[in-house]
């Protein structure tokens, strides 16, 4: 029995689902799950006593977390969601009047209000399309001038399933004199990223997809450079070294990624979220690359044999665990419903059917899948 065999049986949901939907919301592991149970039943029982236990668990998800990034624990901060880590850099930085960011116009929500919202102070957007499921580095560039101070992409576009080529961006960025910011949701527990290699500025990403993690959790990356470059938008009275000198009102914010946990933590689900990195780190992130994508080549491959038009693109470095579809002459919606009732769950994602399998998903789930399908 391997590895993902074994570890299948930690997700209780393939008891009764084909879960098929990881790019929305995932299911928890019986072990992120005991872990959150854990803490809830000692702060019953002991209220403030064990908080240092807790503390502990959530630095122990720091490390890993750096560890997943090729990143210093010292520049991951946790947050509740990736807009808000976006919120921390689109707010931190010193915009002048006539400065641009350069985005994909197919970017998932969270990664355009941030930037939408600084049109107040004269901040524009330059919106780079899609090409047949990609975005193109080549446009990007095009897109870039001198008053771009962001380029903000996907690591993995969230309806296409596109993996943009973060590290030809970086370098682009870099020669340009411009910040990377990356939306790390569709592709951070999925796929393998090297920060530094890919010249990232900041990277924000909520745990509740590919990550296995609970809802309400998430990590942001922010490079030391860049940290000391950035105001704090959003300070609290734990940002600051003094903060246990509860009298000592001295404006001093951490030099780390200390100064964005302004307050009290979701430490409840930062157990959570220690418990699925350490899933993550056991079964190796090159590991569960590999097994998505050949379950997402598998997957793409009986679609085909069955008829159906697969959109997202699948070239070397392009594909992730999102597979779009075409269902010609059905309605995606309807259909999606018809498979809930079947006990198979995926989403429906502009006008196409969207599969996001993970790694403790069987290939005999996808073959059910697929002959679910309408003709």
């Amino acid at each position: 029995m391997d590895k993902f065999t074994r570890a299948r049986r930690l997700f209780p949901v393939t008891k009764r689902l084909i879960y098929f939907n990881h790019a929305a919301v995932s299911p928890l592991s019986t072990r992120a799950a005991r872990a959150m149970r854990r803490q809830a039943e000692e702060q019953m029982h002991y209220g403030v006593e064990r908080e240092d236990l807790w503390e502990n668990r959530a630095e122990r998800a720091r490390r890993l977390a750096a560890k997943l990034l090729h990143a210093r624990a010292s520049e991951i901060a946790f947050v509740k969601n990736t807009t808000e880590g976006l919120n921390l850099f689109a707010r931190g930085l010193d915009w002048r009047k006539g400065d641009n960011v350069v985005l994909p116009r197919v970017e998932f929500p969270a990664n355009v209000y941030p930037w939408l919202s600084l049109e107040s102070k004269g901040v524009g957007l330059k919106f780079v399309a899609e090409k047949k499921g990609r975005i193109l580095v080549e446009d990007i560039e095009k897109a870039i001038d001198k008053r771009t101070r962001v380029v903000a992409v996907s690591f993995v576009e969230f309806s296409s399933g596109y993996r943009n080529n973060l590290e030809a961006i970086g370098s682009l960025c870099k020669r340009r004199g411009a910040h990377l910011v990356v939306d790390g949701i569709q592709g951070v527990g999925a796929l393998r990223l090297d920060v530094r290699k890919c010249n990232i500025s900041a990277m924000s990403a909520a745990g509740h997809k590919w990550l296995l993690s609970p809802q309400g959790t998430g990590v942001f990356y922010c490079s030391k450079d860049t940290m000391m470059e950035l105001d704090h938008p959003m300070p609290g009275w734990m940002s600051v070294v003094g903060w246990t000198d509860y009298y000592e009102f001295k404006y001093d914010l951490f030099e780390d990624s200390r100064r964005y946990e302004s307050a009290q933590r979701n430490l409840l689900g930062l157990c959570g979220l220690m418990e699925a990195l350490k899933l993550v780190d056991e079964l190796g992130i090159a590991s569960i690359e590999r097994r998505i994508l050949e379950t997402t080549d598998y997957l793409c491959e009986l679609l085909a044999e069955s008829g159906f038009e697969v959109f997202s693109p699948r070239g070397p470095g392009e594909k992730s665990g999102i597979v779009s579809f075409f269902l010609k002459g059905g309605n995606p919606d309807r259909v999606r419903e018809m498979l809930g009732r079947k006990g198979i769950i995926i989403s429906a994602r502009e006008g196409r059917l969207r599969a996001s399998p993970h790694f403790y998903n069987s290939f005999e789930e996808v073959e059910r899948f697929v002959r679910a399908l309408p003709a």
